[in-house]
C-alpha cells in the first residue's frame, strides 16, 4: 500500500528509547575521550605513581635500616652487659646515622620534585659516609662477633642489605627525577587546559543533541528555531525576548554565552530571530 510522504508541517515522531539511550552513551563517550587526553590528567596520574613509588621505598629503607641497626649495635655495645649505660647507648648510633640520611633524602626528593637537580659533592660525599659506616659496622660485626661463632649468613646478609640501602638510596633520587621528567612531558603535549570560566561556561550550557534525536517541531514554531530541541528553543526563546525588551536585536554572542550551535546554524537562526522584532515575539 502506498504511503504518503509526511509533509513539512507534519510533527516527526519522537526518538525511541535505544536511540536515546545510544545518544547519552556518545555524550559520555566524548566527555571520557576529552577528559583522559587532558594533558593535567597526565600530570596528575605521574604524581600519584611517583608519591606511591617513594612511599613504597621508604617503607623497605626503613625496614633495611632496622636490620642494619642490631648490626650497628653488636658492633658497639660487643660484650657488654645490659646494665652497661654503653649498651643501651649503642641503639641510639644507627637511628641518628638513619635520621639524618633520611632527612638528606628527604629534601633531595622535595628539589627534584621542583626540577632543581641536586648535584654538589658534599651532598654525595655525606650520604656515601653515612652508608659507608653503617657497611663497616655490619660486617665488622658478623665477621666477630661478640657471642657464637660466625655465621656465614648473618655475614652475608650484614653485606647485602647495607649495600641494597646504600643503592636504595642513590636510586630514590633517579625515580622522582625521573617521573618529574613525565609530569613535564605530559603538559607538554596536547591542547592547553580550558580556563575555569570555560569549564563553567560549558556545564551550564545545554548539551545540544544531535539532529536524528531532535524533539519532534511545535505547533506554531517554524524554521531554524523548530529544529532545536525543547530545552535549548526554550534557552534561546529567553534570550530573545530579553533583548528584544531591551531594544535591541539578539547577537550572536548572546547565544553563544548560553547554547552550543553550529556556526551556519547560528547566522541563520539570529536573522529568524531578529525578523520577529518588528512582528511578534518568538515563543516556544
Amino acid at each position: 500500500m502506498f504511503r504518503k510522504p509526511k509533509s513539512d508541517g507534519e510533527d516527526t515522531p519522537p526518538p525511541s528509547r535505544r536511540v536515546r539511550a545510544l545518544a547519552d552513551q556518545l555524550h559520555e563517550a566524548r566527555d571520557v575521550h576529552r577528559l583522559s587526553t587532558d594533558p593535567m590528567l597526565g600530570a596528575v596520574t605521574a604524581d600519584r605513581f611517583r608519591a606511591s613509588i617513594t612511599r613504597t621505598m621508604w617503607v623497605f629503607l626503613a625496614i633495611g635500616l632496622g636490620f642494619t641497626t642490631t648490626g650497628v649495635h653488636d658492633f658497639l655495645a660487643g660484650d657488654r652487659p645490659i646494665t652497661d649505660p654503653l649498651w643501651w647507648g649503642a641503639w641510639l648510633a644507627e637511628p641518628a646515622l638513619a635520621g639524618i640520611l633520611v632527612t638528606l633524602l628527604r629534601w633531595e626528593a622535595s628539589m627534584l620534585s621542583h626540577g632543581v637537580t641536586v648535584d654538589v659533592r658534599p651532598v654525595r660525599y655525606l650520604k656515601r659516609l653515612l652508608l659507608g659506616a653503617t657497611l663497616v659496622a655490619n660486617v665488622w660485626a658478623g665477621l666477630a662477633p661478640a657471642h657464637g661463632a660466625v655465621s656465614k649468613g648473618m655475614v652475608f646478609f650484614h653485606l647485602v642489605i647495607p649495600l641494597v640501602v646504600f643503592l636504595l638510596a642513590e636510586v630514590m633520587p633517579v625515580i622522582q627525577q625521573t617521573c618529574t621528567r613525565v609530569r613535564e612531558q605530559a603538559l607538554a603535549t596536547g591542547p592547553a587546559p580550558a580556563s575555569t570560566n570555560t569549564v563553567r561556561q560549558a556545564a551550564a550550557s545545554p548539551v545540544t543533541m544531535p539532529a536524528e534525536i531532535q524533539t519532534p517541531r511545535p505547533s506554531g514554531v517554524s524554521g531554524t528555531l523548530a529544529k532545536l530541541p525543547a530545552s535549548i528553543r526554550t534557552t534561546v526563546t529567553g534570550i530573545t525576548e530579553t533583548a528584544h525588551d531591551a531594544g535591541r536585536p539578539v547577537t550572536a554572542a548572546d547565544l553563544t554565552a548560553r547554547v552550543n550551535l553550529p556556526d551556519a546554524m547560528l547566522a541563520t537562526l539570529v536573522d529568524e530571530l531578529n525578523a520577529s522584532i518588528n512582528h511578534h515575539p518568538v515563543t516556544a
